[in-house]
């Protein structure tokens, strides 16, 4: 294998983690921004203030896939990856079918 196959490979791997840690990665910060608005100003967060956050949430994980779908296949130079809900064993270039299982 090349490096960039294997570049290629570790990119997609790093990248659909950040795509998952950032989905799961949301109860948390709004636990997060919920206590600590509530220890601040003694009062229960704002419904919009909740909403605006997750919708900014939102938008960047959507950029994160995006990001994911954007990578280029080293062996036929298309958009490699079609979503990002898969396991990396399971993980192949959608055109030209260069397989991770393959590494």
């Amino acid at each position: 294998m090349s490096t960039d196959v294997l570049e290629f490979w570790c990119q997609v791997r790093r990248r659909r983690n950040h795509f998952f840690l950032w989905w799961f990665g949301w109860p948390v910060a709004g636990i997060v921004v919920a206590i600590g608005y509530e220890s601040m100003v003694k009062a229960e967060a704002p419904s919009w203030l909740m909403v605006g956050l997750l919708c900014v949430w939102f938008v960047a994980w959507v950029l994160l896939a995006r990001r994911l779908g954007q990578l280029r296949c080293p062996r036929c130079d298309r958009a490699a990856i079609g979503h990002p809900y898969f396991f990396m064993r399971h993980a192949r270039c959608r055109h030209c079918g260069l397989s991770y299982a393959a590494v």
